[in-house]
């Protein structure tokens, strides 16, 4: 039976599932397009890297408004764009919403694994609820966490929103994700125990220097996280098992 005043928090995207992958591709077919329609690449790379660093304060995070910075950049460019140029962006955006949710490596194997151990285990997103309920749903994770809860932008109140809905205190409290922005850094600020996913693909805009590198745990491999849970718990995994 699983103990709700332990909770695990994980993030989705790039944790759980590929997702800075597509939003590269998004960035290359852009690209692509923006330089057949005369403009420098490097340029527009530049651009798009800034604006989508600005818009976050705006719009939050999420495909569409993405999607909305590289048309906007697109029209700024060249004004009056080619119907052909247009119906790209129209494609490239399909391809954004409805990629295919892959998910990492042993993922599933490990979440069944984790059945056992006595923690609620909650799938913690931001970005647009209906994208994320879909790729979530599209996941076939649903059969192996407690919950799923989608914020705007997951931030030190965002946190503390959910541990209070929760019930939980930080203490009590494991955060694991990829982004030292999003997922460490509010943890160590509440006092929650957190867990950093190495990943070789990083989003600048999610890139921070860990507040208290020392209370954080780094691993490679999202199969190697049960064992630091139950370190957590400190219980013994074989009576659970």
């Amino acid at each position: 039976m699983k103990q709700d005043n332990y909770l695990l928090l994980l993030d989705a995207d790039d944790t759980l599932w590929e997702s800075g992958l597509f939003f590269e591709r998004t960035e290359h077919d852009f690209l692509t397009l923006m330089t057949t329609l005369g403009s420098e690449e490097e340029m527009v790379r530049r651009i798009v890297h800034r604006r989508d660093v600005e818009r976050l304060a705006v719009t939050g995070y999420g495909a569409r408004p993405y999607m909305d910075t590289l048309r906007m950049i697109l029209l700024e460019l060249v004004p009056e764009s080619p119907l052909w140029a247009l119906k790209a962006m129209d494609d490239i955006e399909r391809n954004l919403l409805s990629h295919p949710v892959i998910l990492l490596p042993g993922v599933i194997s490990t979440l069944e694994e984790m059945k056992s151990i006595p923690v609620r285990t909650m799938v913690y997103t931001m970005g647009e609820k209906d994208h994320q309920t879909d790729k979530f749903m599209r996941s076939g994770l649903i059969d192996y966490v407690d919950e799923l809860r989608i914020v705007p932008v997951k931030c030190v109140n965002a946190l503390r929103d959910t541990l209070a809905y929760t019930d939980t205190e930080p203490g009590n409290c494991i955060v694991v994700g990829n982004s030292p922005r999003s997922d460490i850094n509010p943890a160590l600020s509440l006092g929650a125990f957190a867990v950093h996913i190495l990943r070789d693909r990083k989003w600048s805009a999610e890139y921070e220097e860990f507040s208290d590198p020392r209370q954080v745990i780094s691993i490679d491999r999202f199969n190697e996280l049960p064992d630091i849970i139950v370190n957590f718990l400190e219980v013994d995994y074989l009576q659970i098992k």
